[in-house]
């Protein structure tokens, strides 16, 4: 095997070995498809944390944010009503009226609002959305709210491999298997070009 084909099969063989976060969200307890999202009186939201981390570039998360620092929240208006009406999104410290960070009511025509917020201190947090429009059957307002926790890394005892890092590794040691044994068997003669 040349050594084009051998770093060719390389490249394709370390695709697999990106971390999931480079696909997907990272730290999903749920599952790809109800991570983040929050239903309340036929209205629906989902919430997507993005964190720049070092070297990483931009982490993905639920709820469970690892660090402190800036993040940015996006959140997806699931329900079409509410794009035609005003939404304000405030973010509180849990069991606090202090405002951490806020966006006016705002009516958003794409269905996506996005808030920076900066967290300063580790601990838990909540996002609300509301609006003067946002009305339940019986006309009482609906607040949907997601709660977030900010600073607690979960901790790893162990490196997780998925299906998809095994067979890569196990590609990988196959192909440098048979590149080492073809030098082995070539012979030992001065090289041709």
């Amino acid at each position: 095997m040349g050594v084009a084909p051998l770093s060719l099969w390389i490249c394709l063989a370390s695709l697999l070995l990106l971390p999931n976060s480079s696909f997907a969200h990272r730290h999903r307890p749920k599952g790809p498809i109800d991570c983040g999202i929050v239903t309340r009186d036929g209205y629906s939201a989902h919430l997507d944390i993005c964190k720049y981390e070092p070297f990483k570039m931009y982490e993905s998360y639920c709820e469970n944010v690892p660090n402190t620092g800036e993040a940015t929240l996006v959140i997806d208006l699931l329900s079409h009503p509410l794009w035609k009406m005003p939404i304000a999104l405030t973010v509180f410290r849990e069991g606090s009226t202090a405002i951490v960070a806020q966006a006016p009511p705002h009516i958003y025509r794409e269905g996506i609002a996005s808030l920076r917020v900066y967290f300063s201190t580790p601990g838990r947090y909540d996002l609300e959305i509301k609006g003067p429009e946002l009305l339940d059957g019986a006309k009482r307002p609906v607040v949907l709210k997601f709660p977030m926790i900010v600073g607690f890394p979960s901790p790893k005892k162990f490196p997780s491999l998925g299906v998809g890092e095994l067979a890569a590794i196990g590609i990988l040691g196959f192909l440098l298997y048979r590149f080492w044994r073809k030098r082995q068997e070539s012979p030992k003669g001065p090289r041709r070009f």
